[in-house]
């Protein structure tokens, strides 16, 4: 009998740390008592799919997160697929990071990641990447889990969620070989991790590369913001260095020199703290369409730094309104990158660390990341503009995400090209095994009328 995926997180369950499930079948009469506290993923098994040949990946409806309720109207409407033998419900967590894995070998994993749910498996973004096994300590129980999952499944592809304290939550065969160029890899590892005495990745970085298109008008509103928050709160007169940006390709860095002064200190974090209820009351009570764009960042700054110090929900849900207030009244414009790369880099970066500035980043000549090789120049070109379009056949698609709809069509179709995706997005994994030609990771400007 043919493995499902709910078959193999039963198995995931027995070695690693899984969020709470239960799986039903149709003979099988659900009860809600159970689901009246958290938020679920309600997600359709098949024998149909993640099989050793075909994966059919992203193609079977998962539903979420959706709050306690609605779980039961979720399932009805799973149900109406024929195909869908078993529904697995899951219990959503809430994740700094959702990625997935390619354990290749007990020497090879290729991790992909994201700060945006789905991020990756989506296609909506230009993910973060390491090769395990790696002497940073942020992989290392990410990795211990990896390693532990390889030498049960073999060679398979893993979703996961957070890095420090990570969680599984699905598993299926690796179905085709998978090309990716290991210094590559490494060497982005090195931007991303290695570098961290002068420039930093970190939250505020990821907004800017997450909100690509409006970044022009980001980094000052976020340095104005910044200076008056600690001016105000903690007495404190930010010096900001020039850069205090750098953008390498599609991600961005912090100056150390300015993130060393955003510590707040041990009494600082004390005052903050008795300030903190009155402050929450003062930014809910503003209607968000009320502030100005300036008022907009204060806000997101100072509920950044009131997340961090309790971690609640609701004081993230608040900033992520706001960012998303901010996105939509924000002129578009984008930053050029400092240094732009394509698809390989030299193995060596120089970095003045006095000035914290790149002073050598040297590239070989290659446009994008070819997943599935082919003719790309061929044509004819279909603008992919909405994700709901049907698109016709025998054409090569242009997109700006790999979204998962892309799959349904797939077979038709004679490449895609993508401005942002991923290696291991759903629509990548079907290009591979349909030998679909699939460019990622490249301008897509040149096909636009």
């Amino acid at each position: 009998m043919s493995e499902t995926k709910a078959s193999r997180l039963q198995q995931l369950s027995e070695i690693v740390s899984v969020p709470a499930f239960t799986v039903i079948t149709r003979n099988d009469k659900f009860d809600p008592a159970g689901y009246t506290s958290c938020q679920c993923m309600v997600r359709s098994s098949s024998a149909a799919e993640d099989q050793a040949d075909f994966s059919h990946a992203g193609q079977s409806l998962t539903l979420g997160p959706v709050s306690p309720g609605k779980v039961a109207g979720c399932i009805e409407q799973l149900w109406r697929d024929d195909t869908v033998d078993e529904i697995i419900i899951q219990q959503y967590v809430d994740a700094s990071h959702w990625g997935v894995a390619f354990c290749f070998s007990e020497e090879s994993i290729l991790i992909e990641y994201s700060a945006i749910f789905e991020g990756v498996t989506s296609g909506q973004v230009s993910p973060f990447t390491a090769l395990l096994p790696a002497e940073l300590e942020r992989y290392r129980k990410l990795h211990q889990g990896l390693l532990m999952i390889y030498r049960h499944f073999g060679p398979c592809d893993v979703e996961f969620v957070n890095l420090d304290d990570p969680r599984f939550v699905q598993v299926r065969p690796i179905t085709r070989d998978i090309a990716f160029d290991a210094s590559y890899v490494k060497l982005k590892m090195g931007l991303q991790e290695h570098e961290t005495e002068c420039w930093h990745e970190n939250d505020v970085c990821r907004m800017l590369s997450e909100r690509d298109e409006y970044s022009e008008m980001l980094p000052g509103l976020y340095l104005d913001a910044v200076s008056k928050v600690y001016s105000e709160h903690f007495r404190r007169k930010l010096v900001i260095p020039d850069p205090a940006f750098i953008r390498i390709s599609d991600q961005f860095f912090m100056a150390g020199p300015l993130e060393e002064q955003l510590i707040p200190g041990a009494w600082g974090t004390i005052r903050l703290a008795f300030k903190l209820p009155a402050l929450l009351a003062t930014i809910r009570e503003r209607m968000l369409k009320d502030c100005s764009l300036n008022e907009l960042m204060h806000n997101s700054v100072l509920l950044s730094l009131a997340y961090d110090l309790n971690g609640k929900q609701d004081v993230f849900n608040d900033r992520e309104a706001i960012r998303v207030e901010l996105e939509q009244r924000m002129t578009k414009g984008r930053i050029s990158p400092d240094f732009r790369y394509d698809t390989v880099l030299s193995d060596t970066i120089h970095l003045d660390k006095k000035t914290c500035c790149w002073i050598t980043l040297e590239h070989r000549d290659s446009q994008g990341i070819v997943v599935v090789p082919g003719d790309f120049d061929a044509g004819p070109y279909f603008i992919l503009e909405n994700r709901q379009q049907a698109i016709p056949p025998g054409v090569i698609v242009v997109t700006r995400q790999l979204y998962p709809e892309i799959g349904r069509s797939v077979k038709n179709i004679r490449g895609i090209i993508c401005e942002h995706g991923a290696l291991s997005a759903h629509v990548a994994i079907l290009a591979r095994e349909y030998q679909v030609p699939l460019k990622i990771q490249t301008s897509i400007d040149e096909y636009r009328p």
